[in-house]
C-alpha cells in the first residue's frame, strides 16, 4: 500500500511539474545511433561517399538540439560486441540490443549503391556530373521496427572548361552533403523541431522563437504554434505517454539569426502568446 502510494504521489509531481510550464523540452530530445555505412558500390567513391554522408549526417543530427548522438567510439565498441558487419542493416533483435547498450532510441544505417562520375553533352553545355545513391533505414531500437527505409539520391555537376580538369572527389562530396540533407529532412519530419515563443509582435504581425540556424531553422520553413495541455496518462500503467496539444496556427520563417527567428504570422486559430510552443511542419 505504500508503495502504490509512493507512485501515485510521484505521478502526482509529474503531473503538476508539467502543468507548471518548467517541463523542459530536452526531454522529448531522441538520442540516434548513426552506424557505419556499407560501402555497396565496392569503389573508392563509394568509400568516398560513405564517409561524406556519416559525417554530414551525424554533424547535422549534433547542431540540431532535437537530438543527441551516440558517440562513435562508443557505438563501434557496441557493434563489434554485438557481432555486426558493415552491411547497412540492422535486424530488430540487434537494433533493441544497440538501444539497451547505447540508450538510443533510434539507429540509422545505410548502404550506398551508386557512388559515380560521368561525362555528359547535352546541347546547352557539356562537364561531369558526380552522383550518388544510398539505401537508408531507420530503426526504432525500443520495437525492433522499421520506421523509415527508402533509396535517397542525389548529384552535383561540373561544366567542361578547356584545360580544367574534373574534381571528381569535390563532385561525390557534394552530391553525398546533398544526399544526407535530404535524410537530416526526413529525420525533422519523424521528429519535429519544437522550441518556445519569445515575443509576439502584433505590429509587424511576426513572433519570435528560440531556435535558430543552428538548430537548423531555415529561411522559408512553416512552423505550428501549439499550446502544452495535460499529460497523456496510459490507465493500467500509469506511464506518461505524451502531452495534449491545441493548434494554434501557423508561421513563415522570415529571417534566421544563430540562436532564434522571427517568422510572419500565416495563420492564426488561436491567440498566440509568449511561451506557447512551436515545431516545425504544419
Amino acid at each position: 500500500m505504500r508503495k502504490k502510494n509512493f507512485l501515485r504521489l510521484i505521478s502526482l509531481f509529474v503531473f503538476m511539474f508539467i502543468l507548471s510550464g518548467t517541463f523542459i523540452t530536452e526531454a522529448a530530445t531522441k538520442k540516434v545511433a548513426v552506424g557505419t555505412f556499407a560501402n555497396g558500390a565496392k569503389s573508392r567513391y563509394g568509400s568516398l561517399a560513405c564517409t561524406n554522408l556519416e559525417s554530414n549526417i551525424f554533424s547535422g543530427l549534433v547542431q540540431n538540439k532535437n537530438y543527441e548522438v551516440v558517440e562513435r567510439a562508443q557505438l563501434d565498441q557496441i557493434f563489434r560486441e554485438l557481432g555486426l558487419q558493415n552491411s547497412g542493416v540492422v535486424d530488430s533483435k540487434s537494433a533493441i540490443e544497440i538501444g539497451h547498450m547505447s540508450g538510443a532510441d533510434y539507429t540509422l544505417v545505410g548502404k550506398v549503391l551508386t557512388a559515380e562520375v560521368i561525362p555528359f553533352d547535352n546541347v546547352f553545355y557539356r562537364g561531369y556530373k558526380g552522383k550518388v545513391a544510398f539505401e537508408m533505414h531507420l530503426v526504432d531500437n525500443k520495437t525492433g521496427l522499421v520506421m523509415f527505409s527508402d533509396v535517397i539520391s542525389d548529384t552535383d555537376s561540373q561544366m567542361y572548361s578547356p584545360g580544367v580538369s574534373v574534381n571528381s572527389r569535390n563532385l561525390i562530396s557534394a552530391a553525398a552533403r546533398s544526399a544526407a540533407t535530404k535524410v537530416l529532412e526526413k529525420m525533422n519530419e519523424i521528429t519535429p523541431l519544437t522550441g518556445t515563443l519569445l515575443n509576439v509582435d502584433r505590429a509587424e504581425d511576426v513572433v519570435y522563437f528560440d531556435l535558430g540556424y543552428d538548430n537548423g531553422v531555415r529561411e522559408g520553413d512553416t512552423y505550428t504554434v501549439y499550446k502544452e495541455g495535460a499529460p497523456l496518462v496510459h490507465p493500467a500503467t500509469g506511464e506518461i505517454l505524451g502531452i495534449k496539444e491545441t493548434v494554434l496556427g501557423t508561421v513563415k520563417v522570415k529571417d534566421v539569426k544563430s540562436n532564434y527567428s522571427i517568422a510572419e504570422i500565416k495563420k492564426e486559430k488561436g491567440s498566440f502568446k509568449t511561451g506557447d510552443k512551436i515545431k516545425r511542419g504544419e
